[in-house]
């Protein structure tokens, strides 16, 4: 995970070791930070991808590189068709302390069935993977996590069982207000406190959300391509209300720009309200967000894939936070 700036924190796959298991702190983010939120107690069954939220074709992804020796990182997946798995592009990229690029070493996908498929420099039970072309593109110009494309493809030597789910593509664009089931390996936490649990290969948690905005009016026009699906974790209240507060006060809370809203001139984020955006209390405790480890995992409206988790940021701006996600 790593801060940005215009008050937004980003986040990636979590860094650890997948021998030991043991967390490694990532970009000086500890548990104390409030930034991404996932659902409730990872013991409570409401929240397991079990029972009648049991999904075979859900899994997390080990992902290891070359610079990083048998440190790698954790994402979430979902298999597509008998031998394809989606992710996220971001796990599959990795930089140098140089700046240079990074080349993967393994690759070890995870399915709730126990099945195991392993990819390292000899090419083994993965046969490789491709990266959505306008993720790099727009990641070279300095996009960094908010690059659009953010999606890959790992291709499998061999069919996966058949008691392993594929689930299509919603390819409909009806996705604003509809119930998506979303599910990840990431770490766990509850309501304002973050991601204070931990993450794990062999557990995923999932809850509801609604898609509610795409990321491109936080850019203007110019940058309409940037068509991503968002959505928010907050209390379902006017108070913290999220969507509210990034597209009404162009994410400011200071005297600066001069243009800035007049009720977030004072540069406290809790103050500006203008009631443009209505409250949302659906989803109750079962409303979820994204934490590191959750990047790749998928959101699922009727039982397709509508999105594939990429990012999430948060209110931090001097200091303060407004206990709103996306």
């Amino acid at each position: 995970m790593k801060l940005l700036k215009l008050c937004m924190a980003a986040g990636v796959g979590l860094i650890l070791s997948f021998a030991s298991g043991a967390m490694a702190n990532e970009g000086g983010i500890t548990d104390e930070d409030t930034f991404l939120i996932t659902s409730g107690d990872p013991t409570d069954p409401t929240f397991a991808n079990a029972g009648d939220n049991l999904r075979t074709g859900v899994g997390s992804i080990f992902i290891s590189f070359v610079g990083t020796g048998d440190r790698g990182f954790l994402c979430s997946m979902a298999v597509i068709d008998h031998r394809h798995i989606l992710t996220a592009a971001h796990c599959l990229r990795n930089t140098n302390p140089d700046g240079s690029p990074d080349t993967v070493d393994r690759i070890v996908v995870i399915l709730p069935s126990g099945v195991f498929y392993r990819f390292d420099s000899n090419f083994g039970e993965v046969t490789g993977f491709a990266v959505n072309s306008i993720y790099d593109f727009l990641s070279g110009l300095g996009f960094g996590a908010f690059a659009a494309g953010d999606v890959a493809v790992i291709a499998l030597a061999n069919d996966l069982p058949d008691e392993v789910e594929r689930y299509e593509l919603y390819r409909a664009f009806d996705e604003f207000g509809q119930v998506a089931r979303h599910y990840g390996h990431g770490r766990s936490g509850t309501g304002y406190r973050g991601a204070t649990g931990g993450s794990s290969f062999f557990f995923a948690r999932t809850g509801l959300n609604s898609y509610e905005q795409t990321l491109a009016p936080l850019f203007g026009n110019a940058f309409s391509f940037l068509d991503q699906l968002l959505h928010d974790y907050d209390s379902g209240g006017s108070k913290h209300n999220a969507m509210e507060w990034w597209f009404t006060s162009q994410f400011a809370c200071s005297p600066e720009p001069p243009d800035n809203p007049s009720q977030a001139q004072d540069g406290q984020c809790t103050t500006f309200k203008d009631g443009s955006y209505p409250e949302f209390r659906r989803f109750g405790k079962l409303e979820v967000g994204i934490a590191p480890g959750d990047s790749g995992g998928p959101g699922f409206i009727n039982g397709k894939i509508a999105g594939v988790h990429s990012f999430g940021f948060t209110h931090l701006c001097s200091g303060v936070t407004n206990g709103t996600d996306f």
